[in-house]
């Protein structure tokens, strides 16, 4: 059959239009964020520690038969794992407002749990909806205004997301249902309770995951954007069934830095409260108990993961979807003493941030850099390809690192970030860390390829000084910018500044 040069042409011009369609699609984003979340439960993380000769420090609490946690895994392996990802604040809502506003928390106004978010600050989700996007948010949102408990659909107007049904202020629920009207709410206020009649249409992992399905399913056409924000694995300490029997406290032990008894004399910095600290003679029974526990808590996570993984594939939008699993901060679970978060130290800060995006993102990409929670609003909408008429970067103070993310510009990245709560302020490189704290004499400095348990003060040692002196001066040019008030507080300015060559 012989093609006349009109037919040739219309043929050529509908290729290029469905190659251009393809060409300018516009990726779906998922953010899968857990509360508390001590990044060494992850698989992947385990496997980096283990490659640096880290055993001990990849499992604290032992190597726990029949734990793991493959579907977190597959999106890092399938893409990026962030070794260097850091909460801007160790403390829920102020993580949570510099991740969706790209500022740290001291411009946000956000410092401590109870801060509502500006109603004026411009969220990505107003951002991506001038995009297009259909924005939804499913559960833990912290940064309510009033600071309601539960506070179910809080007013967009702070938030911008046009879907948010199942979005509730806090708490940490163990069971969720739907009223007569089909409306969400509590079944029972007691975790203790409410675990027990848990189950996998109810506890409040699996009933917000299936939200989630469902929001992708009705939004398949997209674009869309979607926050899976799961209060576990947060206290309190329990899980459902079976997970709850997963694994044996027998097989748990108590983390290698649980008992130095270095870092309870009278040395011991003033990082958090006495309740944090636990005590000499503390009985341990519970802490291993809640170990089990948190683990359990972990595994149904990874099981919901592995949902949304399938979901994604029956609908043909796994390649199309930007895949981010993280958290707002860490949990100290026994190692150096603690529980819970507020100190500087690794497993409170740093946080789990792995990443699939296969379009931009290269299978088994690891990234080392020190970032920061403030960093994500730029990373996304860059990896959006969001036109600048709607964002404009300069807007925000944090730091594209999609670069990172697709291999390139790596030796010229500024390869340092800044962690702040309380009275404490901490400049953080791949390899050390600076802590300037209000209460202590002397500054706190910490070098992770010599002591990755964090056990030792090195500030005193001279041949870190150049490096403490260009920290230092980083921190103050930080302090400078964002106008923090904590490196602005006389007595840690003085500090700062003194250390300066």
């Amino acid at each position: 059959m012989k093609l006349n040069f009109k037919t040739i042409l219309s043929l050529v011009f509908i290729l290029c239009i469905k190659n251009w369609g393809i060409a300018q699609e516009k990726p779906n984003l998922i953010l899968i964020i857990t509360d508390e979340h001590n990044f060494r439960t992850i698989g992947a993380y385990k496997e980096q520690l283990i490659k640096k000769g880290l055993k001990e420090m990849a499992n604290p609490w032992g190597e726990i038969p029949g734990f793991d946690t493959p579907h977190i895994n597959r999106i890092g392996h399938e893409g990026a794992i962030l070794n260097g990802m850091y909460c801007a604040t160790p403390s829920c809502a102020p993580s949570r407002a510099s991740m969706f506003t790209g500022n740290y928390p001291q411009t946000t106004g956000v410092t401590k749990n109870g801060k509502g978010i500006n109603k004026k600050a411009n969220t990505i989700a107003k951002v991506l909806n001038n995009e297009g996007y259909v924005t939804g948010y499913i559960g833990k949102w912290h940064l309510a205004k009033d600071d309601a408990k539960p506070g179910w659909q809080p007013d967009p107007v702070y938030h911008g997301f046009s879907e948010y049904k199942y979005m509730f202020n806090r708490g940490h629920w163990k069971k969720l249902d739907f009223d007569g009207d089909h409306q969400p709410f509590i079944p029972t206020d007691k975790a203790a309770v409410a675990i027990k009649t848990a189950d996998e249409e109810t506890y409040t992992t699996d009933w917000l995951t299936n939200r989630t399905l469902e929001f992708i399913e009705n939004h398949q056409k997209g674009p869309f954007m979607c926050v899976l924000s799961l209060p576990d694995p947060h206290t309190p300490n329990l899980v459902r069934a079976p997970y709850n029997k997963m694994y044996s406290t027998k097989d748990i032990k108590l983390p290698e830095t649980y008992s130095t008894s270095a870092l309870r004399n009278e040395e011991y910095p003033g990082w958090v409260t006495k309740k944090q600290r636990f005590k000499i003679g503390y009985d341990s029974t519970k802490l291993i108990k809640h170990i089990a526990q948190y683990h359990g808590m972990v595994k149904c996570i990874d099981d919901n993961i592995g949902k949304i993984f399938q979901k994604l594939e029956e609908t043909a939008l796994l390649d199309n979807t930007i895949i981010v699993f993280t958290s707002d901060h860490g949990d100290m679970l026994g190692e150096l003493g603690h529980e819970n978060k507020g100190t500087p130290y690794e497993s409170s800060t740093k946080i789990p941030f792995l990443i699939r995006y296969p379009k931009a993102i290269k299978e088994n990409t690891v990234v080392n850099h020190a970032l920061n929670t403030a960093d994500w609003m730029d990373t996304f909408l860059s990896l959006m390809n969001v036109k600048r008429k709607n964002f404009n970067p300069a807007s925000t103070e944090g730091k594209d690192f999609s670069s990172l993310l697709k291999g390139q510009n790596v030796s010229t990245f500024e390869n340092i970030t800044f962690v702040r709560i309380d009275g404490w302020v901490a400049a953080v490189t791949d390899q050390y860390k600076l802590i300037f704290d209000a209460q202590q004499k002397k500054p706190w400095f910490f070098d992770l390829e010599r002591d990755p348990a964090e056990t030792i003060n090195l500030f005193d040692d001279p041949k870190y000084r150049n490096i403490i002196s260009e920290l230092s001066s980083k921190l103050l040019d930080y302090g400078t910018r964002t106008k923090d008030d904590i490196v602005n507080t006389e007595k840690v300015n003085l500090q700062i500044r003194s250390n300066i060559l």
